[in-house]
């Protein structure tokens, strides 16, 4: 039997690797799985869950000239030493040094994935700057993926000329169905833990409290309408960000002193959480994909989703959600006023939800679809 190839995946945090659990040990049945990140416990959690071997390159999210070229030469040093077959590139920084690292040590496959693109939230020098290194990035690439066909028409019409592949219907590690399964929870039993009571009708979010996730528009929306419908919760599931995206003050403090904003913080299962609320709303400016939007249908929750890149392939409007133009405060609030007005249909929504995610999303095909992919590179 011929030894497996050395196959890497690099995140710039390790806390990325959320978006391939599981997946890594599928792989790991042609492949020997390594993954590359900055030192944490959370790298030291992902290689237990998938048993895999870890590699510790401490890597800044931001740009940081003296940091950056110390990574780089870190991830040269690496690669010469164990002569991974396949480098995996993913987020912005963690992929613009490990392919610029694997073209300079000749390694034969060197996979950019395209989660997003983080340029698109930003603007003059720093937006060029970003473009530039993604530019780079798609140049030293063998091979590039992207999460969603809308990622791969931007950035084969801004980015690079290279063919770009999209592996089914998009996402990165699809959805477990029998994990994210609403009969598990008793929606009632988990409103009562966090004082939501059963007659409220609860908007929710799950993801990070920065301004380009849209809570600015998502909260004071959520305020407007509370002086209509008083039998009405905004339950936030996350962290604040304030080093790079902060919020405004006034959404901060609502978020602190409004009693009708439930913050519950970081969860490590969003699931208990998800199953409290009757529409889940992801306001935000930019996305590779919205995975999260699937994890809420998953569990038969409808959603509200601004329509931009990613989200706009995962909401069916009408069956499973809404679409609503990005930053656009009036049409968010009308359409949150239209759920809470319309219970019915919110309702009659639910069962749909979680069919789409079935025929879209189930995790093992999507799996199976990955590993044939990246066999037919190393073939």
């Amino acid at each position: 039997m011929s030894e497996k190839k050395k196959f890497f995946v690099v995140t710039t945090i390790p806390l990325s690797f959320i978006f391939f659990k599981g997946q890594l040990s599928f792989l790991k049945k042609e492949f020997d799985m390594h993954i590359v990140s900055s030192p944490g416990e959370k790298l030291e959690e992902a290689q237990k869950y998938d048993n895999v071997i870890a590699h510790k390159i401490p890597m800044a999210r931001e740009i940081s000239l003296f940091k950056d070229i110390k990574a780089l030469f870190a991830f040269i040093v690496l690669f010469l030493k164990e002569k991974p077959y396949v480098v995996h590139g993913n987020t912005p920084k963690g992929s613009f040094l490990s392919m610029i690292a694997a073209k300079i040590t000749r390694r034969p496959v060197r996979i950019y994935f395209l989660h997003g693109l983080r340029y698109q939230g930003a603007s003059g020098f720093k937006r060029k700057l970003l473009i530039f290194m993604e530019k780079v990035t798609c140049f030293c690439a063998s091979d590039i993926y992207a999460v969603s066909n809308g990622v791969k028409k931007t950035a084969m019409n801004e980015l690079t000329k290279k063919p770009i592949t999209v592996i089914g219907n998009g996402s990165p590690n699809g959805i477990n169905l029998t994990h994210f399964d609403p009969n598990l929870f008793k929606p009632h039993e988990e409103r009562t833990k966090i004082s939501i009571h059963q007659d409220d009708f609860v908007f929710g979010f799950v993801g990070r409290f920065v301004s380009d996730k849209g809570i600015n528009e998502l909260v004071m929306s959520f305020v407007e309408i509370a002086k209509i419908h008083p039998k009405v919760k905004l339950l936030l599931v996350g962290v604040f960000e304030n080093e790079l995206d902060p919020l405004d003050k006034q959404t901060i403090t609502e978020i602190e002193r409004n009693p009708m904003i439930i913050n519950v913080g970081f969860q490590k299962d969003v699931r208990p959480f998800l199953i409290c609320m009757d529409v889940f709303v992801f306001p935000s400016y930019r996305e590779g994909f919205g995975l999260t939007l699937v994890e809420a249908n998953a569990m038969s929750i409808p959603v509200i989703s601004s329509d931009i890149i990613g989200c706009n392939e995962i909401v069916e409007e009408g069956k499973n959600g809404f679409l609503v133009p990005i930053k656009n405060l009036d049409l968010l609030k009308e359409k949150m006023l239209f759920c809470r007005t319309n219970k019915s249909i919110i309702q009659s929504m639910k069962n749909e939800c979680r069919e789409i995610v079935a025929q879209k999303f189930t995790q093992m095909k999507v799996w199976e679809n990955i590993l044939n992919s990246y066999k037919s590179l190393t073939n």
